[in-house]
This record gives C-alpha cells, sequence and structure tokens, in this order.
C-alpha cells in the first residue's frame, strides 16, 4: 500500500472491484482489478457523520468511492465488496428514510453487484477507514522511473545544489539539509532550477493518466507534497497555460463578457454624462471624496466634493448644487 509497484494500471476489458469499509471516524475504500490494487480512498468524518449508525456509514462509504472513481466506473459493471451484509440487499429493501432515496438515486446509471465479504478479509479498506491526523488519502499510479537518481546526481555536479548543499553542511541553522543523497528545503526535495528534471515531473504530474491534465492549484499542491524550486507556481502556471491538451479541450472558466453595446453618440452638451468617485482622500474641509462628472460630448469635466459616508439622496443633491443650477446659470446667459 505504501510503495509504487504495489499499484497497478487500469485494465477497461477487465471489471473492476471496491472493497469499502467505514469506521467510527472514517471511512476506505480499495479500486482494484484481479486482487491487484490501483487506487485508495479514505476521508475523515465530520462530527455529524459520525453519529450516523453503520449502516449508514458503510452506505456513505459505497457512495463516496464511486463518485471517486466514477469515470473508471461508468458504463461498465463493476462489484462492491461490503462488510455490511444488509447492504447486499439494499435495492430489495424498503426505502424508509431520505437519505437512503438520496443515495438510490445516486447510484442510478451504474452496473454493480454488492456482495458481502467478512470484516477479517477487509483489512485494507478497514485500515483506510480508520484515518488519524490527515482528513484525506488519494494514491494512484505513479510509474517507476530513475527520477531520484538524477536528482541525486543534480545534487553532486550542478552549481545551485551544491552551493546550497554547503550551506546545509556548513551552517546547521538554515532549513537545508541532506538525506539520502537528497538536498532537502525543509521536507521537500530541492530541484535545481533550469533543470531537464522539472519537464520531467510537469509531464508526470500533468500530462500522465495520473495527472489528468488537472488544473494549476492542483497540479502545484500535488508537486509541493514532494519537490520544491524557486518560483515554482510560476513555472507551473506557464507549463499548464501553454499545454495544448488543455487549451483545446477545456472551457473558461469565467463568465462571458457579452456582446459588446456601442454607446449613443450624444446629440447637444450635457445631454449624455458619466460620473465615477474617488475615495480614500485626505481630509479637505471634512470632505474625502470627489465626484467627477463629465459630459461625454464636450469632455466638460466637473468636479465636487463630498464627506462620506454619503447616500444617494446626498448625492443627487449635490449634482442639482453643483452641476444643474450652473447650467441653468449658463443658459440664462
Amino acid at each position: 500500500m505504501t510503495t509504487t509497484p504495489t499499484l497497478a494500471m487500469p485494465n477497461f476489458s477487465e471489471p473492476f472491484t471496491i472493497e469499502s469499509d467505514a469506521s467510527s471516524n472514517g471511512i476506505g475504500a480499495v479500486l482494484s482489478q484481479q486482487g491487484q490494487p490501483i487506487a485508495f480512498m479514505s476521508r475523515a468524518l465530520g462530527p455529524t457523520k459520525q453519529s450516523w449508525s453503520v449502516y449508514a456509514k458503510e452506505m456513505l462509504a459505497i457512495i463516496h468511492a464511486i463518485q471517486t472513481w466514477r469515470p473508471f466506473l461508468l458504463g461498465r459493471k463493476f462489484y462492491i465488496q461490503t462488510d455490511q451484509r444488509s447492504l447486499k440487499y439494499c435495492l430489495d429493501q424498503r426505502i424508509a428514510t431520505p437519505e437512503q432515496q438520496k443515495w438510490v438515486t445516486k447510484l442510478l446509471g451504474y452496473d454493480y453487484e454488492i456482495t458481502y465479504k467478512p470484516g477479517r478479509d477487509n483489512n485494507a479498506a478497514d485500515a483506510l477507514s480508520r484515518v488519524r491526523g490527515s482528513p484525506s488519502l488519494d494514491s494512484l499510479f505513479v510509474s517507476k522511473t530513475s527520477l531520484w537518481d538524477t536528482i541525486k546526481t543534480e545534487a553532486r555536479n550542478n552549481p545551485y545544489m551544491m552551493t546550497i548543499s554547503s550551506k546545509a553542511t556548513t551552517n546547521p541553522g538554515v532549513p537545508y539539509s541532506w538525506r539520502n543523497g537528497l538536498v532537502c528545503y525543509k521536507n521537500w526535495v530541492v530541484v535545481p532550477p533550469h533543470s531537464t528534471i522539472i519537464a520531467q515531473l510537469l509531464h508526470e504530474f500533468h500530462d500522465s493518466p495520473s495527472g489528468g491534465h488537472s488544473g494549476v492549484l492542483h497540479t502545484y499542491k500535488r508537486l509541493a507534497q514532494q519537490f520544491y524550486w524557486p518560483s515554482m507556481f510560476h513555472t507551473v502556471q506557464t507549463y499548464v497555460a501553454s499545454c495544448e491538451v488543455c487549451q483545446r479541450n477545456k472551457n473558461d472558466t469565467l463568465s462571458p463578457a457579452g456582446l459588446l453595446q456601442p454607446l449613443p453618440i450624444p446629440c447637444q452638451v450635457w445631454d449624455d454624462i458619466t460620473m465615477d468617485f474617488i475615495d480614500g482622500l485626505p481630509p479637505s474641509a471634512g470632505k474625502t471624496s470627489i465626484p467627477v462628472i463629465v459630459d461625454r460630448l464636450s469632455k466638460s469635466t466637473h468636479f465636487l466634493a463630498l464627506s462620506p459616508p454619503y447616500t444617494a439622496k446626498m448625492v443627487a443633491e449635490t449634482f442639482i448644487a453643483g452641476i444643474v443650477k450652473l447650467m441653468a446659470c449658463l443658459s440664462l446667459l
């Protein structure tokens, strides 16, 4: 469960199996094929869910596992193994609570079969359900490479790594240290900037099947769990922004700006005006805000004074006193 060779790559021609379990403070599940684990899932339960019945917790573990691994399970039959015998007949039972009705609707569209597995044989899911400290755990397959050997070689030969490693050796107070032939910054493995290792890491954590072309923040957080280099977030941001697959297949998450509508051209002076406010100025005669009124045709500008907090009524009275009356006087002239 803790080493890379233990996890296998998914084979979509074979059925998947979910082994789930729940404890008093968490839920856990294992996605596997032919006895080989593919992914692990663990979640802590909040105070409200900790008071649920064992049946409800076990059902919650199944629902959460299916939602987590939905891309693997949708469109093909899979099997669910649980040590709660009554869940085997959940579709045949009478729906008595709103929670049961909600759970059944979330399982619609999936082709699955729930089987009973004794608790003594469900050790992996049972261990994952007994979470302590960290609220979540997710692990997926990462291919085994010679990455660590390359980083160790860089630590001995790269000028940047030699500089910080000498600091770690001569000055114990700095946050750098040597661990198993690697230079570490606190708890992260240091990677030299402008190294080819960075491109390899970005490809593994973003482009690979386990990376899934995730966004900037998700990719950065996964990298930051183990590695560190200067301007790391900016490097990840630049790499994701230049990813052709992401740019071609992902939509912009911002709301559309809408169609541009040009403003009509005013016909006479002071027929159409704009107004803006300048706030937070140093006090002058008790006034700290300046409303700026601009005539769109003549570009004539007038500056008034206000003391916050001001209301719409105060702005209207100031506008009448400073603009409307002024225009009336100019028309008489």
